[in-house]
């Protein structure tokens, strides 16, 4: 193999499947990018056997061939090089890296070795812009559960019907729910790895241009411009978001995001010695936020717009922040029903997004 491409191509390739390379492994051929050249393509591709990333540049093919390099040394290699063409080269068992007056010498595995990508079938699938892709993994990915006893809640539901997609992640005390619009007439759902939409929303861009989804019994593939990632979908039952929902309440409020953000923000400095909590007490035109402990305490006082009854409750801050930050409004919605039952947060002209949270039970 024989090829010359520029440096800021290559490493923006490099960089793009290094995000699937296992940081641990008993099988070293993991450990490396699978490097091939033909037809004026160079294609890279890396796995760790649960989401594998394949992308495409084009480059002046002077040899076609494959070889598999350590990813982290041509990471390396690469990123130091001069602001120039690099040429690599394989002979014999070592790839040359060569640019400018600059050249290193790298130990090759076998391509052979490599395992191939898992084959995903085109007959299912939805099509989204990578802007609204992107936004629905922020708005989301936060309320995935990080604990493996529950595997299936380590991931974010995809539910597909007609035109309309639903994402959908919680972990036991919060869920977020975000909702979209797409061109397609099928209906499916599946569960997709917390891990591999992180990893993909840090390939998306902000433009209208597509990402074609692809789903089979057990494999997702996303076609996102010139790269492609593949990754296994977690077995099991998600369970029924719908029924979680309340279906009334006797409290909501209408309160600026930003002003309630920065409110829980402060009160946050002392929450950690009252339960991990903040409380809100809610009268008239005025939610006061509350926190103590034995080195001081935090009063913050937010002007509201209240339907319905009077009520004071608790919540972790945490919680409340990590939504309002991923709501692009001004002005939100909140909806209580008890002191010890699920509120839920919405943004006041925009439908497509709820988050559901538990409140604490103070001592």
């Amino acid at each position: 193999m024989r090829i010359i491409t520029n440096k800021s191509d290559l490493l923006e390739c490099i960089n793009i499947v290094q995000k699937s390379v296992p940081s641990k492994t008993t099988l070293p051929i993991l450990e490396g990018i699978l490097f091939q050249a033909k037809n004026g393509k160079l294609t890279l591709i890396s796995t760790d056997l649960e989401m594998g990333i394949e992308t495409t540049l084009d480059v002046d093919v002077i040899e076609q061939g494959k070889t598999v390099i350590s990813a982290k040394l041509i990471g390396e290699i690469v990123r130091k090089l001069p602001d120039s063409d690099v040429e690599i080269e394989t002979k014999d068992n070592f790839v040359y890296i060569k640019s400018e007056n600059s050249q290193a010498k790298v130990l090759s595995l076998s391509a052979e070795e490599f395992p191939e990508l898992p084959n995903v079938g085109r007959e299912q699938g939805i099509s989204l812009t990578n802007s609204t892709f992107k936004e629905m993994i922020k708005q989301t990915i936060f309320a995935v559960s990080n604990d493996e006893i529950r595997p299936i809640l380590t991931g974010v539901l995809m539910e597909v019907d007609g035109s309309t997609v639903t994402m959908v992640a919680l972990d036991g005390f919060r869920m977020a729910v975000r909702v979209a619009s797409a061109l397609n007439d099928q209906n499916f759902k599946a569960v997709i790895p917390g891990k591999t939409l992180l990893e993909i929303s840090k390939i998306l861009d902000e433009s209208e241009d597509p990402v074609n989804i692809f789903i089979s019994r057990n494999q997702i593939l996303f076609h996102i411009g010139n790269t492609t990632v593949v990754s296994r979908l977690l077995e099991g039952e998600f369970i029924n978001y719908k029924q979680l929902l309340p279906t009334e309440y006797k409290t909501k409020i209408t309160i600026n995001k930003n002003n309630f953000m920065n409110a829980c923000d402060r009160a946050a400095l002392f929450a950690r010695e009252s339960n991990n909590s903040i409380k809100l007490e809610i009268y008239e035109d005025t939610m006061s936020i509350k926190s103590n402990s034995e080195h001081g305490d935090v009063h913050e006082e937010i002007s509201i717009s209240k339907t319905g009854e009077d009520i004071e409750i608790a919540f972790n801050p945490r919680y409340l922040m990590d939504a309002l930050k991923v709501i692009n409004n001004d002005e939100i919605t909140v909806e209580f029903t008890t002191s010890v039952s699920p509120s839920i947060i919405k943004p006041l002209k925009d439908q497509e997004f709820l988050y559901l949270v538990l409140p604490v039970r103070r001592r």
